[in-house]
């Protein structure tokens, strides 16, 4: 009976969240990405994201510096300053990540992208629980941390197949600010190689 009760309450949580960032035009917020497996962090990286809707993003790194992702509407550039090599990603190969993460790229429809999805409080917010809608896609679960009354998405944590955990979070959100076109142009870095983009796709 608890777990029934939980995806009921889901139900106006997940509209509430739809509604916010379905509304948005542009959104700038700064971010945290840790990815860890057993229990231990392999890699932790920060910055800023800006976001042009629909479809287009940039992921600008600060640590490490010079990292960078951008999609552009057609194509997803990952650089990768260690390496001094560009990433050419078409968006069908990045469907890794897009589901967890599809709030940012477009229309954002909970009911559409994961299965039945269960909803439990915290100590300072509410937690969406959302199941993959088949075995064949890439993550096992994907956890949504909503802040009470704004509705704003605070910590995405994803699971994948692999038991691999990546866990997004975001703060110092701004909506709708006035952004350049031409963040969301990639311009490569001068002598930088450019190589076959892979379906991880992560940012």
């Amino acid at each position: 009976m608890l777990c029934v009760a939980w995806a009921a309450a889901a139900q106006p949580v997940t509209r509430a969240v739809e509604d916010r960032y379905n509304r948005l035009r542009t959104l700038q917020v700064q971010f945290e990405e840790k990815v860890s497996y057993g229990g231990r962090l392999r890699r932790e990286e920060r910055g800023t994201l800006y976001l042009l809707r629909p479809g287009k993003m940039r992921w600008q790194y600060t640590a490490p510096a010079g990292k960078l992702f951008v999609a552009d509407g057609k194509m997803y550039y990952l650089y990768s300053p260690n390496s001094n090599q560009v990433q050419r990603i078409k968006p069908k190969e990045a469907a890794d990540w897009r589901a967890p993460l599809a709030f940012l790229l477009g229309r954002l429809d909970f009911s559409k992208e994961f299965g039945p999805i269960s909803s439990r409080p915290t100590a300072d917010g509410i937690e969406l629980v959302a199941p993959p809608r088949s075995d064949r896609e890439p993550f096992t679960q994907v956890v949504f941390h909503i802040a009470p009354k704004t509705f704003e998405i605070r910590r995405i944590l994803v699971t994948g197949q692999d038991g691999m955990v990546t866990e997004f979070g975001f703060s110092a959100e701004q909506v709708n600010p006035p952004l350049p076109a031409k963040l969301f142009r990639f311009e490569p870095p001068a002598g930088a190689e450019a190589v076959q983009g892979d379906r991880s796709g992560s940012p």
